[in-house]
């Protein structure tokens, strides 16, 4: 025990010297219009950088077609990723990960990856959690360059009463904000070692796919084929969401889902079939316990550690 441990010496970690955010911008300066490729670099070869922890800071504002202002329109909670069609990661010129749809992978996982604590926090960024959009962590020296690609229109970011205020973002500040982390003198010595000998470097990450599937029949019994790569390995987990008529429709909330009076679902993975017994849903009867304990299980499953 620590309590016994009279001759014990202190201990004081100084791997770390130096922790602290700098801030990149885009090629692109000035306003930013629908379709734009933002490309924001880190060109410094001999930074240790932790993309994991970065963040965006966006400034802009929120207003009808014309310029003018409205008092009628709102973004919906995480309204701001939904401006993005696209994000990614470039390491070396290569595409290390990417996010299609970022508004809905990102809302629909924050539904499942956060506590009440968290979610209250992450008001501050308008519930945009890119630490979950995109799931790589590197500290490599190697040029780094991370890629937005804005959407055609603001309507999905959007929530208002009327659908005849057309909304318009504009969005006039756009940086992307990481930590350089400086070590002590051990640690550089160890880290050079490593990348004088030109040795491998493993990094694991999780990497996301959206599928949508539009154009659904109106019977109440349909199987949906999905295609899935397996470059790396298989599927690890699955999330099911439903909308009803709400994209490109702001008098609605992109951020909300819909149930579908759904009453049984099941996945075929090759041959195997998850979950193992059917989970007979009846919405109606608030009998939905299954899925409910699913929803719940998710953290401990996919992040590893205890649900509060």
């Amino acid at each position: 025990m620590d309590l016994l441990n009279v001759t014990g010496h202190p201990f004081s970690d100084n791997s770390v010297e130096v922790y602290q955010f700098q801030t990149y911008q885009s090629y692109i300066h000035g306003n930013l219009n629908y379709n734009d490729e933002v490309r924001i670099p880190i060109q410094d070869l001999d930074a240790y950088t932790a993309p994991c922890n970065s963040y965006l800071y966006i400034e802009g504002k929120l207003s009808k077609s014309d310029g003018s202002k409205s008092t009628k329109l709102e973004f919906i909670n995480n309204g701001i990723a939904f401006i993005f069609r696209e994000i990614r990661y470039e390491m070396n010129g290569i595409i290390v990960d990417l996010v299609r749809n970022v508004g809905l992978v990102s809302t629909i996982k924050s539904y499942l990856s956060f506590n009440e604590s968290e979610s209250t926090l992450l008001q501050n960024a308008d519930w945009f959690p890119k630490k979950i959009t995109l799931t790589i962590g590197m500290d490599k020296k190697v040029l780094l360059i991370l890629t937005e690609i804005l959407i055609s229109n603001d309507r999905d970011a959007i929530n208002g009463e009327d659908e005849s205020e057309e909304p318009k973002i504009d969005i006039q500040k756009l940086y992307w904000r990481i930590p350089h982390v400086t070590v002590g003198i051990p640690e550089k010595l160890r880290l050079n070692k490593i990348l004088n000998r030109n040795l491998k470097i493993p990094i694991k990450f999780s990497s996301w796919r959206l599928i949508e599937y539009s154009s659904r029949s109106a019977t109440t019994r349909y199987t949906w084929p999905v295609k899935t790569t397996t470059t790396v390995e298989t599927s690890r987990h699955v999330i099911i969401a439903f909308h009803k008529a709400r994209k490109g429709k702001f008098a609605t909330d992109m951020s909300k889902f819909a149930n579908c009076n759904l009453t049984n679902i099941r996945i075929f993975l090759n041959s195997e079939r998850y979950p193992y017994n059917d989970p007979y849903l009846y919405y109606e009867n608030n009998k939905f316990e299954t899925l409910y304990e699913m929803f719940v299980n998710f953290q401990e499953l996919y992040y590893l550690h205890k649900t509060n």
